[in-house]
């Protein structure tokens, strides 16, 4: 009787033992997001960029183009969205820089903007914004448009170029949106309006051109106490600029010489005059301007530019680049 009893008692125990083994062996395995040589204990998680959806894995998998994993110990893989695009093995996707576009999920890479557009942020989804009337841009992959030089205009979007005004010679002011804004004879103009690989032309603006011919002296106007004498200016046929007269000007208000007297070859630019006063019309990238107290007052600038921090211009967000 002793005998039987100690043979049963041990065939039971090796079946315990054998259900036990199997059963530490099952709990040992590796958890889906890490791995190890054998696919058990101890393991490592999965490293950002890769990812495991299975237990007792000897590796983990690369996030594919155009998705990402994060990490540590990531279990599935993310498809990019609209904006964004990834290489492969990324923890995260990266914003398409500006200058480019991603227009759909799972994106592999960035699209650059055609020419006649730009992106001047990160991140766009669609496509690439329209270079406004009175700019271009000659390349792909732009962050800003250039303005059209004066002796040019533009009165379309998207274009890649300026168009030159009826006149050759004749100027315009720079990011000039009708043909009606160029003079009507040759008087300083540029004739040749073009990018320099990533560069913008200077606008240039030169008018007269040369030195101002007068034909005689004539005297300042005799003004109001708040308005100020302003010399007339005209031109001839061959370009020389001359002297017409002086009228009365309420600097503190009036658009194009705004706390001050402006010259001609000084309003096509926007900047200051020697006598303190702009052509706030002429400020490149303004769309909505006021004189107010002498001072040119930016109200919205084109799309894509902002007012400076001092107020005093459009700027891009950023420059043009490839």
């Amino acid at each position: 009787m002793t005998k039987q009893h100690t043979g049963v008692s041990r065939t039971a125990l090796l079946v315990l033992a054998s259900v036990f083994a199997g059963s530490t062996i099952a709990s040992q395995s590796c958890p889906a997001g890490s791995y190890s040589s054998n696919g058990q204990t101890p393991c490592t998680q999965c490293s950002p960029g890769t990812y495991q959806q299975n237990q007792g894995q000897t590796s983990c998998q690369s996030a594919q183009a155009g998705w990402y994993a994060t990490g540590p110990g990531a279990t599935s893989q993310s498809i990019c969205q609209q904006g964004t695009y990834s290489t492969g093995g990324a923890a995260s996707c990266t914003p398409c820089p500006a200058g480019s576009y991603c227009n759909g999920q799972g994106q592999t890479h960035p699209v650059l903007c055609p020419k006649g557009h730009y992106s001047p942020t990160p991140g766009l989804g669609q496509q690439c914004l329209e270079c406004p009337k009175g700019t271009f841009v000659a390349v792909e992959g732009a962050t800003a448009c250039c303005s059209c030089c004066s002796g040019f205009y533009n009165d379309q979007t998207s274009q890649d170029h300026c168009f030159n005004c009826p006149v050759s010679g004749a100027s315009s002011p720079a990011g000039a949106t009708s043909k009606d804004q160029c003079s009507s004879t040759s008087n300083g103009g540029l004739t040749t309006c073009s990018m320099s690989g990533n560069t913008c032309p200077n606008t240039g603006g030169s008018f007269p051109s040369g030195t101002v011919t007068r034909r005689r002296p004539t005297r300042r106007q005799i003004c109001p106490s708040d308005q100020r004498s302003c010399p007339v200016y005209g031109s001839r046929t061959l370009g020389a600029g001359f002297l017409k007269g002086h009228e009365c000007v309420d600097v503190l208000r009036d658009l194009e010489r705004c706390g001050g007297c402006v010259a001609p070859d000084e309003s096509l630019s926007g900047e200051r005059s020697a006598d303190g006063g702009r052509d706030c019309s002429a400020i490149p990238y303004v769309d909505s301007v006021t004189c107010r107290k002498g001072e040119c007052v930016i109200g919205r600038c084109a799309p894509g530019y902002v007012v400076s921090t001092d107020g005093e211009r459009c700027v891009a967000s950023f420059n043009v680049q490839g």
